[in-house]
């Protein structure tokens, strides 16, 4: 009995500091549901006092400068390096302060975030001039340190703690768009205040989703309605008009491919609709509108094109390269499924071209050249539709031709946005196709032409440098004695006619 009641006795000893630890962990956390108590306990007749830290907004007079003194408050409790509670805590309260915002709102968030949380610029200038004066290796390699710690803005902190919260990527992403949005035209006052801030806020989308993201093919069968949804509204190309048209487009001849995060498993960031063809496609609508496949259509040895028609990348994510991810393990994907498969296209909008065109025909002579022996251009131009204006196909694949492949914007990129973006992947302009797209957008933005971009990958590389480099366009088109030949001589060769007019 005696024994027994010594090892009892040691037993207790030994146990002794976990109680210990347990009564201290307990007492944290009555402090922890203390505070937040406390601070959640404001009430409407009492607005004298400070708005605590976990004052969402919902009850509160949105006075602008209470506003920022809050804002200014969320943002201090987040990126300092202790905090009482832990940092999830303030940075989720900060995310659910910020989504009842509205425009004027979001964009004093940014302007506390940009101005008060940027670069301590006083500290890193004290710091280079210590590091001109440095005596030792040992003493410049710790203002080296220090000045690195003051060169980075604060507000990468708050970025990170966002980043580390379920959906915290989705949430960056919808924040930037908000931004871009509130930031205007490329060199507006407002874009000019914020653009520091946006670049370094893309900067870290691409470090926390490049190396993360996830290939996956969207399927009728096994993808989830919520998530046949979301793909239904993000396409912001060609829009899905109902479940029906949804089931087509991913139907055994068709492809649905999208990038996901580990994180956010259900939010597509990036996608990409992908038709498998016989020949080569000169019309979306006869994609879209294509019946559903026989048993003899879905024989592999027919699929000789891979048309991808469609890509769709979330606005906030713009700029990071995802949909040069998506194509290029898109093709690596269809290579290994159909290795008959001989060409990796486009059918791709030109979204700046009739707004190009009718923005300039005053003013230029040499687009007035191309138009005054139709009679009545001026009228026919402003009234455009794709029924009976046959008269102007030729001088406005002409200047389409000429808008493509030469018309600049600063850098000596291509002035057409989708152009830009398949061309710096390494693509080829392939051809361009009259009445393509004979939807109103595709006609209000372009006259209904649209283009193939031919992505060979051998060449995909070189022509990338090229771009890069010099604003090289690299041309795969088929002169006219290859092309089809139901279509009369040169229909197919517009590119190619352009370049030879121009040397």
């Amino acid at each position: 009995m005696q024994r027994a009641f010594k090892r009892g006795l040691a037993l207790q000893r030994r146990n002794f500091p976990i109680v210990q630890e347990i009564q201290i962990i307990r007492k944290q956390h009555f402090k922890v549901q203390a505070t937040i108590a406390a601070a959640t306990a404001t009430t409407a007749s009492d607005r004298s006092t400070p708005l605590e830290i976990f004052d969402t907004g919902r009850n509160r007079n949105l006075d602008m400068t209470s506003n920022r003194l809050h804002i200014q408050e969320l943002l201090e409790k987040i990126t300092e390096k202790t905090n009482n509670l832990p940092p999830p805590i303030f940075t989720e309260k900060c995310c659910e302060f910020y989504k009842q915002l509205d425009k004027n709102g979001k964009l004093e968030f940014f302007d506390v975030l940009s101005k008060e949380f940027d670069v301590d610029r006083k500290n890193s200038l004290k710091q280079a001039r210590d590091y001109l004066n440095a005596k030792s290796k040992s003493d410049a390699t710790v203002i080296e340190k220090n000045l690195q710690y003051f060169l980075e803005p604060k507000y990468n902190i708050f970025l990170d703690r966002i980043h580390q919260l379920p959906n915290g990527l989705k949430f960056l992403a919808d924040m930037r768009a908000d931004l871009l949005d509130l930031m205007g035209p490329r060199g507006s006052a407002t874009y000019n205040e914020y653009i520091s801030l946006e670049q370094d806020i893309r900067l870290k989308l691409k470090k926390y989703v490049i190396g993360f993201l996830k290939l996956e093919r969207i399927t009728w069968e096994k993808s989830s309605a919520a998530l046949l949804e979301k793909i239904c509204s993000y396409e912001a190309v060609h829009q899905v008009k109902d479940w029906k048209d949804i089931k087509r487009r991913l139907d055994p001849d068709r492809r649905v491919y999208a990038f996901f995060e580990n994180n956010i498993p259900n939010e597509p960031l990036a996608f990409v609709h992908v038709a498998l063809l016989p020949s080569l496609a000169n019309s979306v609508q006869a994609i879209l509108e294509a019946p559903s496949p026989t048993r003899q259509d879905l024989n592999p040895k027919n699929f000789e094109y891979a048309i991808c028609y469609s890509i769709t990348t979330q606005q906030g994510l713009g700029g990071i390269n995802l949909g040069n991810y998506l194509i290029k393990q898109a093709v690596d994907d269809l290579q290994k499924q159909f290795p008959m498969l001989n060409v990796f296209a486009t059918l791709s909008p030109m979204p700046g071209y009739r707004q190009w065109l009718t923005s300039h025909v005053d003013s230029d002579p040499t687009i007035q050249a191309e138009l005054e022996h139709v009679p009545d251009w001026k009228n026919k131009l402003n009234r455009f539709n794709s029924k009976d204006q046959q008269e102007l196909k030729d001088p406005l694949m002409r200047l389409c031709s000429r808008y493509i492949l030469s018309e600049k914007r600063v850098g000596n990129n291509a002035l057409d946005p989708v152009a830009n973006f398949h061309l710096r992947n390494g693509a080829c302009a392939h051809q361009i196709h009259w009445q393509a797209d004979t939807s109103d957008k595709g006609i209000r933005d372009s006259f209904g032409i649209m283009i193939n971009y031919n992505y060979i990958t051998d060449r995909l590389e070189s022509n990338h440098r090229l771009y890069q480099k010099n604003g090289t366009i690299s041309i795969s088109e088929p002169s006219s004695t290859t092309a089809s030949a139901s279509a009369p001589a040169g229909e197919e060769s517009w590119l190619s006619q352009w370049i030879a007019r121009k040397q």
